[in-house]
């Protein structure tokens, strides 16, 4: 990861200037040939009303269908340029669930070892060993203790970043633990049988991308 990475915010801004850049050569390149297309129907009557005209009316003609290939190229360029603003996104859509993934888990060395210092001083004062009760959450979930919340956390950002990058490198959305580990060398424990599960959700970005027929691996 570069010192100079964009953020998730300015990626998405990237994408939407770059959208913009293809739909407006696009536009010109449909103009110029919807120009050419009226010379051309136009033609007919032109020159029979002015013979000598022929050759003028050709060259403009002309004119508007090679303005029409170069906007068509300067299109081609931008899309090219669109496609490096989305991976650039999703990329920086990860680095986020990277930094959330860092501080969730501070936020968990920081409560365990607190807990580890309250537990110490009671054992020292009772002169006993104390450990935390087993717990089962109840419909609320009130019953979850702080670490086990935390912990969920950090698998729920960690996973979502893997999916990411699993749609980067492949073009596809998977629902597996084990494609993700196959994939990327992740690690992650195969806690649940598919994704959506246990509160992990598909990223909507890879959703979309993936409706609007978006592919790195070409």
């Amino acid at each position: 990861m570069g010192i100079f990475s964009k953020s998730p915010e300015a990626a998405q801004t990237a994408v939407t200037k770059a959208e913009g850049e293809v739909m407006e050569w696009e536009a010109k390149a449909a103009a110029a040939r919807a120009e050419a297309s009226r010379l051309d129907a136009e033609s007919g009557a032109t020159i029979l009303e002015d013979p000598s005209a022929a050759e003028r009316v050709t060259l403009s003609i002309q004119a508007q269908e090679r303005t029409a290939r170069a906007y068509d190229g300067a299109a081609a360029a931008a899309r090219k340029k669109l496609r490096a603003a989305q991976r650039d996104a999703l990329e920086a859509e990860a680095r986020e669930e990277d930094k959330l993934t860092a501080a969730a888990t501070k936020a968990l060395k920081a409560h365990n070892d607190k807990v580890d210092g309250l537990l110490k001083a009671l054992q020292d004062l009772d002169g006993c060993e104390y450990a935390p009760a087993p717990s089962k959450a109840d419909a609320g979930g009130s019953q979850i203790p702080k670490s086990t919340g935390l912990w969920r956390t950090i698998r729920e950002h960690e996973i979502r970043a893997a999916l990411i990058r699993y749609f980067i490198a492949t073009g596809k959305i998977t629902h597996e633990i084990y494609e993700l580990n196959t994939e990327l060398g992740t690690n992650f424990q195969n806690l649940m049988r598919t994704i959506p599960g246990e509160g992990i959700e598909i990223p909507a970005s890879i959703v979309a991308a993936r409706n609007a027929g978006i592919s790195f691996t070409e």
